[in-house]
Formats: C-alpha cells, structure tokens, sequence
C-alpha cells in the first residue's frame, strides 16, 4: 500500500485532532476555500471531486452551487475526517454531496468522471504525486479544470514562523524530513509543482500568490493551548526538557 506514513496518521491520531478541532480549522482556512470556491466558479449540473476532502469544508459549500443535478464526491484517507463530514452532509441535507475513503494516488475514479477538481491542503501528502494527479487527470473530462489551495514555502507562512521561531530560541530545530517529501510544504516549489501538473496531462497551469489572514483563536491563551496540541508542537518539542519547554512556550506565547 502507498503513503503508509500518511494513511496511518490521518487515519488515527491525525485525523482524529482534526475532528476534535473542525470548527477551529474551518475558521483558520475559511478564506483559502473561499479563494477555491470563487476561482473555480461552479455550475449547476457539475460534478466536482474534492480531493482530501477532511471534515469536508469545501464540499459542503460546493454542493448548493452545482445542485439539483449536479454532485460532489469528497475522497479523502481519514476515516474520522470522512464520519464528521458525512454527518455534517446529513444534517445540511445535502444529498448531493458523498464522501469515499481513498487515496488519490491509487483510488479507482471513473473516467472522464468529474467536470472539475478541487482540493484545499490535500494535495501535499502525495509520497508519488506523478502517479496522484496522473490518477487525477484520467477523472476528468476533457476542458474540466483544477482549482486547489496549498502553502507556499515555510518562510512566507508567519502561521508557522512566528510560533517555531519563538520555540527555537529555547529548542533545537527538528528534523524537517526530506525536501518534497510528502507535507505541508511539498508543493512549494513553483516549477516542481507546474512540472509535476503538466508532466499528469494538465495544460494552461497557472500559479498564484493568495494571502489572507489565519484567526487561530480567540485570544492569545487559547491559540497556545491550541497548537500545543498539534503534531507540529509534538516534532519541536520531541526529547526536549520540561525546563527547556516551558521556556519555549512562554515565548510563543509572548
């Protein structure tokens, strides 16, 4: 099986911190699948795939703009993810809108299936991208289109930078894993991320700059206590001391 790493963490651990902190994350990324769902400009009629569809954001808001006729599929590998999406479907009473557990890279889509693609921060857990958009592109119809959020490099994301460099005052840096290695960065690379869409069969690929802000609590306590529960707190502070913890996280906070 592919993407074991990514499988088991999203589908456990993952996931599950995902579920725990839906509205949370809907909050932080709203304007990022707000910037998807306009670039894209859905129809009625059309049948879109949303692809790491999580607790299911994206599809939710497509769903209304392609109804009565059209249909979202939500395909993601998290089985926590895939319930509160499903549940979150049922309750807005969109029948339109379903969700699968797969992965992309190997998920058997129908041919020439869907009249568009989209995807907010699912498409960097790739570990084989080639063979995940190739996959992709064999799903789409002939002049569909692909809409999809995903971070530039970690130096423009102050999200990221303003807390781990607070941290790294006190801790050392963590192992980052490989460059291009399947993450939140995988995609950051402009030329890579151009080659790898062509290389699948996609034509007239275009590459924009969207900024927008990232509220990640309601106050400055709150945001801490949030992110020392993500698995990003988890890796900086790996084998550190409690002393030297603490420290870390009085400057976060500060």
């Amino acid at each position: 099986m592919p993407n074991v790493e990514q499988v088991e963490y999203w589908d456990g651990s993952g996931g599950e911190h995902w579920v725990a902190q839906q509205a949370r994350y809907d909050q932080i990324n709203s304007g990022f699948g707000d910037r998807v769902v306009d670039m894209l400009s859905p129809r009625p009629g059309e049948r879109v795939l949303d692809v790491g569809c999580g607790n299911g954001a994206l599809s939710l808001a497509i769903g209304p703009l392609v109804a009565p006729d059209g249909s979202v599929v939500g395909l993601d590998i998290s089985g926590p993810m895939l319930a509160m999406a499903t549940a979150r479907a049922r309750v807005a009473d969109l029948e339109n809108v379903h969700f699968e557990q797969g992965d992309a890279q190997v998920h058997r889509l129908p041919d020439a299936g869907f009249d568009a693609i989209v995807s907010r921060f699912g498409v960097m857990f790739f570990d084989d991208p080639d063979a995940a958009f190739a996959n992709l592109a064999r799903s789409m119809r002939s002049g569909g289109r692909v809409v999809f959020a995903c971070w530039q490099e970690l130096p423009a994301n102050e999200w990221l930078m303003v807390p781990i460099g607070a941290a790294l005052a006190h801790v050392p840096m963590p192992d980052l894993g490989e460059p291009g290695g399947p993450g939140p960065f995988s995609l950051a690379d402009r030329d890579r991320m151009r080659s790898i869409l062509e290389g699948a069969g996609f034509a007239d690929v275009g590459v924009d700059d969207f900024r927008c802000p990232m509220p990640m609590g309601a106050t400055v306590d709150d945001t801490v206590t949030f992110i020392q529960g993500t698995d990003m707190a988890a890796t900086v502070m790996a084998d550190v001391s409690d002393d030297d913890a603490a420290a870390a996280w009085d400057a976060v906070r500060a």
